[in-house]
């Protein structure tokens, strides 16, 4: 896809990444404001202003003021403003990372959601509705820039809905950059058709909405697509309506994309020379601009417009100026098309030597560029591998079904074609020895899938083993030793009555009371860690929010607890491995983080289950944690991997630490 078009769809679709409620006063001025707001609710509104304003700008500040505003709609128990501190977090993590982004577009849709089941009379709930579709259009935009084609047709389309139904202002706007990025997806796709549908769908509200350059670019997309589909005098017809636009706004994005755009569509109908013409005109804008690619591309589309006109040193100084920024700008498959122009033009000059040294350069690229291709097809196909285990019984039969008819092929035409015994026999010991290394694959991965599966009993023995002898060790300390302390201290107390002792042994017996007190509290509460009695009988979520209570009623840490969804328990044994998990990663960072804030949150969707443990510790180089050697980060590696979930660790030094993991339950 042009650079020019990928550049046009990011600079309309962050417009649209603008909060609903977002006010046009600079940040100074929404600062001394800040200082007097006239209620909590105003309040509000600067401080996510500000988080916004400062986004891409000075990100810890917009963070700063971001938590503040967290807090703040806390407070006020505001679901709206608790969802946009999720979106405005995704906004501001957007241009550092792409991990975790979607759960927390996801979980600002969910809060969203729940903000219009309120249905509080005589609220307007558009802004609620618009911010989901912001929030959709915005992972739409990291699905297809992760080439989840399917999956970001779906967002997109439900966004254009959302906007389609409002009556906010910026309809006309919003809905012809939905239809400009579904026409971009098709486009990827090469499907030109579809691509020159949702261009074309897109004019008429671009009209309505009175943006020039966004006109004009429309009007180049859909020649862009025509020409694509070798409807070139269209094509021309839809450039001739953007020309006026282009000329009047003068800006050099959309001049370079006319003229390039203009002679792309020239050099199709072979009319070289006018060709030439705009690609000058192209090029240099492309230097104004300062995109080595254009002006790449821009070369190259030249050189072959030469050529073909029959002037071959022009071509040949051309591809040249092209080769050079392709080498400064590492710009490899365009350097691979210009050196195998150059090989060309060498060879029809009687330049054999040369011609070799191109072809030759050109070749090696092509093997690199192969190499990659190859590395990403595999990676692809493991993907596509892991995900086909689950129906691994479907895949096995219709294999055996595949070499059945393959079977029944070979033996057809051995019957047709072959009449000699010697010839029969070599085809015959090639079925053999094929039917026998099709055994020897298939019980190598029998094999491997029955020592997965002695893997996972063996670390579901583990884990049982060490819950039934914490629930032994736990039952043995309360009932056992629990109850001794408690006869000693009933002992000592009926003793007392009976003797006769001095004021000072009188102290140093209530304090020796005191102490077996302190002993008892001490030993129910390891006896509560070991196998908390909240989790056997009210489940997980009300075992977490006590556990959590319990840690903040230390003072070493303030933990806040969250869940949604978690009406139903869960199995038994689950519930225990995630309580572990929770237990640990909170006990890490009261080893380690020196932490004055934790955030535990749990959210179940359907069948996906989410946990974030976050605090605002010391943090650490995530990059040391696969090789650590702790029984901490073990166990919980383990008990993921037991579950067959997924972690994600960020971390940055000063920063704090941010732990999601994510189950299939």
């Amino acid at each position: 896809m042009p650079s020019s078009r990928i550049y046009i769809i990011l600079l309309i679709s962050l417009l649209l990444l603008q909060p609903v409620i977002a006010q046009n006063r600079r940040i100074d001025s929404m600062e001394n404001d800040l200082k007097h707001p006239g209620n909590d609710t105003v309040r509000l509104e600067l401080l996510y202003n500000l988080a916004d304003e400062y986004n891409g700008y000075d990100t810890v500040k917009g963070e700063r003021y971001l938590e503040r505003a967290r807090a703040q709609a806390e407070k006020m128990h505001y679901l709206y403003y608790i969802a946009d501190y999720y979106e405005v977090k995704a906004k501001l993590l957007m241009g550092r990372r792409t991990e975790g982004i979607i759960s927390l577009l996801d979980t600002a849709i969910l809060y969203y959601q729940q903000d219009l089941a309120q249905k509080i009379p005589g609220r307007n709930y558009a802004q609620t509705k618009l911010s989901i579709a912001t929030c959709q259009g915005q992972k739409g935009n990291i699905m297809n820039g992760k080439g989840q084609f399917k999956e970001a047709l779906a967002a997109y389309m439900e966004a254009l809905q959302a906007w389609k139904e409002s009556d906010d202002p910026q309809k006309n706007q919003a809905i012809a950059t939905y239809y400009a990025n579904i026409s971009t997806v098709y486009y990827d796709l090469k499907e030109i058709d579809k691509a020159l549908e949702y261009d074309e769908a897109a004019i008429p509200y671009r009209i309505l909405d009175g943006n020039e350059e966004f006109l004009a670019m429309g009007y180049i997309y859909v020649a862009d697509d025509l020409a694509m589909l070798s409807r070139n005098d269209s094509a021309l017809a839809r450039l001739t309506k953007a020309r006026p636009l282009v000329d009047k706004l003068n800006k050099p994005i959309l001049n370079y994309t006319y003229f390039s755009k203009l002679a792309n569509v020239y050099k199709n109908l072979h009319r070289f020379p006018i060709a030439i013409l705009h690609y000058k005109r192209a090029l240099s804008v492309s230097y104004l601009l300062g995109g080595l690619f254009k002006q790449c591309t821009t070369l190259r589309s030249m050189g072959e417009c030469y050529e073909a006109a029959g002037d071959y040193p022009s071509a040949k100084g051309a591809w040249l100026k092209a080769l050079k920024i392709s080498d400064e700008g590492d710009i490899q498959k365009e350097k691979l098309l210009i050196l195998r122009n150059l090989s060309r033009a060498e060879n029809k000059a009687h330049h054999e030597a040369m011609a070799y040294n191109y072809l030759k350069q050109a070749d090696q690229i092509s093997d690199s560029l192969k190499k990659i291709e190859s590395t990403t097809a595999i990676a692809e196909i493991e993907n596509k591998y892991q995900a086909a285990q689950k129906q691994k019984e479907i895949i096995r039969l219709q294999s055996d079904t595949a070499l059945q008819s393959l079977a029944i092929r070979h033996k057809s035409i051995l019957n047709t074609i072959l009449f000699g015994s010697i010839g029969l026999l070599l085809i015959l010991a090639l079925l053999v020895f094929r039917n026998y290394r099709q055994k020897q694959q298939l019980q190598q991965r029998k094999i491997g899938e029955l020592e997965k599966d002695r893997q996972l009993m063996a670390v579901n023995a583990m884990l049982r083993g060490q819950e039934e002898e914490r629930s032994r060790l736990a039952k043995d300390l309360h009932d056992g030793l629990g109850g001794m302390l408690s006869g000693v201290k009933y002992s000592l107390s009926n003793i007392k009555g009976n003797l006769i002792v001095t004021p000072d042994n009188i102290a140093v017996y209530e304090r020796s009371l005191d102490m077996i007190d302190s002993s008892i509290r001490e030993l129910r509460r390891v006896a509560h860690n070991m196998m908390p009695e909240m989790l056997m009988r009210f489940g997980l979520d009300e075992a977490l929010k006590d556990y959590c209570h319990s840690v903040s009623a230390t003072g070493l840490v303030a933990v806040q607890y969250q869940s949604f969804g978690m009406e139903q328990r869960l199995e038994g044994q689950t519930e225990i491995i995630i309580y572990r998990i929770v237990q640990e990663l909170l006990n890490n960072i009261l080893k380690h983080a020196a932490a004055g804030d934790v955030l535990v949150q749990l959210v179940r969707e359907g069948a996906r289950l989410g946990i974030l443990v976050e605090d605002n510790g010391r943090g650490f180089a995530s990059d040391n944690l696969e090789n650590s050697k702790g029984a901490g980060w073990t166990n919980i590696r383990s008990r993921v991997d037991y579950l067959n979930g997924k972690v994600d660790v960020h971390s940055e030094l000063g920063k704090g630490t941010s732990v999601t993991i994510e189950f299939t339950v």
